[in-house]
């Protein structure tokens, strides 16, 4: 470890100091599918706070999210970095979709969120909706009943650009690959708000947001729309 000019320090990540205060700030190497990141994370828990620019995949909310795997820490903060928030080394912007996230091993985020991975075991939202996963792609092919037998209450499309909004048939979702949404309860108002709802929200707000600026909706961004927005139902 050595003392730099404006009183900065460098050290050597893998022998963090214990004995003091620490916030560790970095952009780590991300590796397939965020698991060095995830690595650099994982060691640094012994921190304060672990400020990290890290890969889209630490967004997720599904239950096979990489950040369910983060150990000891909390998230604090998560926001997506702004276009052309790179410059490479002939001093050009570059624009590549990373998220800037702030980990806690003492503190907790306030704010509700609802986690899919700790509802994983069960149908979360029952008494207002059923999510099923359907596709016709290559490879992909589930839920079928939604697509031939039975109709659901809306569908949307898993993978978008730009925006997305529900349709009524599955022919009408992009690339034959997206979500049935099938209403449970017997009031026909209660019924009503909720497609209303769901048809109002902006998607992009939810959706996984890939490297190619691709879009992804799941399962849980079905839940954290309507988990964001239960207030609005209570009075049914």
């Amino acid at each position: 470890m050595k003392l730099l000019k404006n009183t900065k320090i460098q050290m050597t990540f893998y022998k963090l100091p214990t004995h003091q205060k620490v916030i560790c700030l970095g952009n780590p190497p991300f590796g397939h599918r965020g698991v060095m990141a995830l690595e650099f994370i994982n060691h640094a828990r012994s921190c304060d706070f672990v400020c990290f620019i890290l890969p889209m995949f630490f967004e997720s909310q599904g239950k096979g999210s990489i950040k369910y795997r983060v150990k000891g820490l909390n998230l604090l903060y998560s926001e997506r970095l702004e276009k052309n928030a790179f410059i490479d080394f002939k001093n050009k912007e570059v624009d590549v979709h990373c998220v800037f996230q702030i980990w806690s091993k003492k503190y907790q985020n306030k704010k509700s969120e609802f986690s899919w991975y700790k509802n994983r075991h069960k149908e979360p939202f029952s008494e207002y909706i059923k999510v099923f996963t359907v596709s016709l792609a290559k490879n992909r092919e589930c839920g079928k009943e939604w697509i031939f037998n039975q109709k659901a209450s809306f569908y949307i499309s898993s993978t978008f650009y730009k925006s997305t909004q529900i349709v009524e048939n599955f022919e009408e979702v992009k690339y034959k690959s997206g979500i049935a949404v099938v209403f449970t309860s017997t009031n026909k108002a209660l019924n009503t708000k909720l497609k209303k709802l769901f048809k109002e929200i902006d998607w992009t707000k939810y959706a996984s947001l890939a490297t190619n600026s691709c879009y992804h909706l799941g399962k849980s961004h079905i839940f954290q729309a309507l988990y964001d927005h239960l207030d609005s139902l209570k009075d049914n």
